[in-house]
């Protein structure tokens, strides 16, 4: 793989900003529990990224978001105009422009010729649809289990949505019933305003997808490391469920190596706030890399703040004294926390509720959602990177984070004792408001701008993590503005990348097929020779394989639906739409190349390395960025319309021509490894 010139390697070792990195706390581990492996050599950064931000949404297909980009119609909600100049994309519209690859290229307008039982139709920006509209902001949840959307993509000819993943029982938020030709539908501009705005002024991909198919579970732990396939059974609580080829959609799939790959939303073991079938996963991740070369890094997520603490919870439980080293699943289940918070399910330890709509006027009418969301939280699998019982940072009086509480944010790895996890620190897991208030103390120079964690990965509060049925656009629109200004006025915006990707499609439609990436053979798969009715085919690939699955381990068919993928950062192109191939596991490709970490076991991180070098770039996000040039102007959005908040005069001026990255311009673009 090419490397970034030398002169870029120099640019970054000057900046005042470079590393943003820490060792471990004292006192906590300084290599991986039970061997005698050494911390890793750090040497900085290989780009002017010293700070990698992923923002990680919730269940959005890239049709259904940007299938019409950069074209809105402009009869309600906010007004979007296009800039001069925006490129084509792959979209619902024909995509005959010279400036797409051939392989992404198609004449049909999927608006009025679609090879579904229905037509894509255009929802409102209002809540629950205006007249004649096919509905407004919220909407069902569509199936998007790992079988059904194998089915839906019926041997490529992505013809059977609505038949396999359209919801046509239940009720919407609001009281409708359920339609299952909406899961064709589509949102524009007027409604996803500040992503159609960020795509127009930084950097987009069309051709992103999951790492697998399947729903949260699977895609958070792509984003993380990779692996799907590495189930540890040895951790596991109430019974989560198993495929076979009549009952496909399961918490686990046999791997064909005696074990079972994660396909569908079993909760995290190590978690005292999970309460249903739980699983934990072998292997490791990007945080033990990361924590093995003195990165600093944390997962901030809506909720995990717990309502009840965990000392609070061992007293009002009778066990009192009970040290951290110990977990016990389901351990504070019985002792039903959540009936001191109203309309709260049962969460253990994290009860902690939101309207749902909140931003569209709801005040409890359409109902109520955790904020914090246990299977959306990755690194809760492992219990190297696990914060079980959701220890805290110090607060003073007033229930704020003490400086240096926030100090520690991205170091506090916890301890061992014979090799055993202590559970006793935050371990790298925390709130969003930690975020919130780590950065407000950097902005004020009351903490320096190195305290900022080399990579934070961020998750909204369930209300807005743009979830169909509990979320919405218009409470995505309003945390992903409210953190990304709050980045972009800091001191660290200007060597920074923010990544906006999604953890699954929810099943909407999207036309793009990526062909086969990662082969399986498992009695949950049917992505090849489909069958409509009775046993999956048990094939995504040829039978037998043409190539071994990753890991050696069936049960992580890939790749899977087409997702949004944006770069934000002063080093990304401005106004560019990128056709080079990525998926989910891409964030972390970038961020082991960015700092030199080694990949990880059967991975997907390094999965698309042959189409990297065909396609001239050294990571697979490498052509949304320029290292060379003018940096990109902050764009601050209000985050209730989504539209600029200030336009800069020498905005156009300050921007790179389209096309710049550092490493030349190639044109090999590939939809995936067999091709469209």
């Amino acid at each position: 793989m090419k490397r970034i010139p030398v002169v870029l390697i120099a640019l970054a070792a000057l900046s005042a900003l470079a590393a943003s990195v820490a060792l471990a706390s004292p006192g906590g581990p300084t290599a991986q529990p039970g061997t005698n492996q050494q911390m890793l050599t750090f040497g900085g950064p290989k780009t002017p990224i010293t700070h990698v931000v992923e923002i990680f949404q919730e269940n959005v297909s890239f049709d259904h978001y940007f299938g019409t980009y950069p074209n809105a119609a402009n009869t309600d909600g906010q007004a979007f105009h296009a800039l001069p100049g925006t490129p084509a994309i792959d979209g619902l519209l024909p995509a005959t422009s010279p400036s797409l690859p051939p392989s992404l290229r198609h004449s049909t307008n999927l608006l009025t010729s679609n090879p579904n039982a229905a037509l894509p139709k255009r929802l409102d920006s209002s809540a629950t649809g205006l007249p004649g509209s096919a509905g407004g902001q919220l909407t069902c949840d569509q199936d998007h289990n790992y079988s059904d959307e194998q089915k839906a993509f019926d041997n490529g000819q992505m013809d059977k949505f609505i038949e396999s993943l359209g919801t046509g029982g239940g009720s919407s938020p609001f009281g409708a019933p359920c339609n299952k030709e909406t899961v064709m539908d589509y949102y524009d501009g007027n409604s996803v305003t500040a992503l159609w705005n960020y795509a127009q002024h930084y950097a987009m991909g069309d051709n992103s997808y999951g790492t697998t198919f399947g729903p949260s579970s699977p895609g958070a732990i792509n984003l993380i490391s990779g692996n799907t396939g590495n189930v540890d059974m040895a951790h596991i609580a109430n019974n989560p469920s198993i495929a076979t080829p009549t009952s496909p959609n399961a918490d686990l799939t046999p791997n064909g190596k005696g074990g079972y790959a994660l396909t569908s939303d079993a909760q995290p073991y190590w978690d005292d706030c999970s309460t249903r079938d739980a699983v934990a996963l072998s292997g490791k991740n990007i945080g033990d890399l990361m924590n093995e070369a003195g990165l600093s890094w944390g997962w901030f997520e809506g909720g995990f703040r717990p309502t009840t603490s965990y000392q609070a919870a061992l007293e009002a439980t009778g066990h009192a004294g009970q040290s951290t080293s110990t977990f016990i699943p389901d351990e504070f289940k019985a002792a039903e926390f959540n009936k001191a918070v109203p309309h709260a399910g049962n969460q253990g330890l994290c009860n902690a509720v939101t309207p749902v709509g909140e931003g569209l006027g709801g005040t409890g009418q359409w109902g109520y959602k955790d904020d914090y969301i246990p299977h959306h939280a990755p690194f809760q699998y492992y219990a190297s990177t696990a914060n079980p019982h959701h220890l805290t940072i110090p607060t003073n009086s007033k229930g704020h984070d003490t400086l240096a509480g926030l100090a520690t944010i991205g170091t506090d790895t916890q301890s061992y004792v014979g090799g055993q996890p202590q559970f006793n620190t935050p371990n790298h897991n925390y709130d969003t408001s930690d975020f919130d208030q780590l950065m407000t103390a950097i902005s004020n120079h009351e903490l320096p701008a190195s305290a900022m964690p080399a990579v934070s990965f961020i998750k909204a509060p369930g209300f807005q993590d743009g979830h169909a049925a509990y979320s919405d656009p218009q409470d995505e629109q309003e945390f992903l503005a409210h953190t990304i200004n709050e980045i972009m006025s800091s001191p660290d915006w200007k060597h920074t990348a923010i990544v906006i990707n999604y953890d699954d499609s929810d099943g909407w439609y999207d036309h793009a097929n990526p062909g086969v990436l990662n082969q399986s053979l498992s009695a949950a798969d049917n992505l090849t020779n489909t069958t409509l009715t009775g046993a999956t085919s048990g094939q995504c690939g040829p039978s037998p394989q043409t190539t071994a699955p990753l890991g050696g381990e069936q049960g992580r068919c890939g790749l899977g639906p087409r997702l949004p993928m944006l770069v934000i950062s002063p080093f990304s192109k401005g106004n560019s739409v990128d056709h080079n191939l990525s998926n989910q596991a891409s964030t972390i490709n970038f961020v082991e190349y960015n700092w030199g970490l080694p990949g990880i076991s059967g991975s997907f991180d390094q999965a698309q390395a042959k189409v990297d070098q065909s396609e001239h770039v050294p990571f697979d996000l490498a052509g949304m960025f320029k290292f060379n040039g003018h940096p990109d102007p902050t764009l601050p959005l209000n985050p209730v319309t989504g539209q600029p908040v200030e336009l800069e005069e020498e905005e156009e001026g300050n921007e790179m021509p389209h096309g710049g990255n550092g490493w030349g311009d190639h044109h090999h673009h590939h939809r995936g490894p067999h091709g469209a």
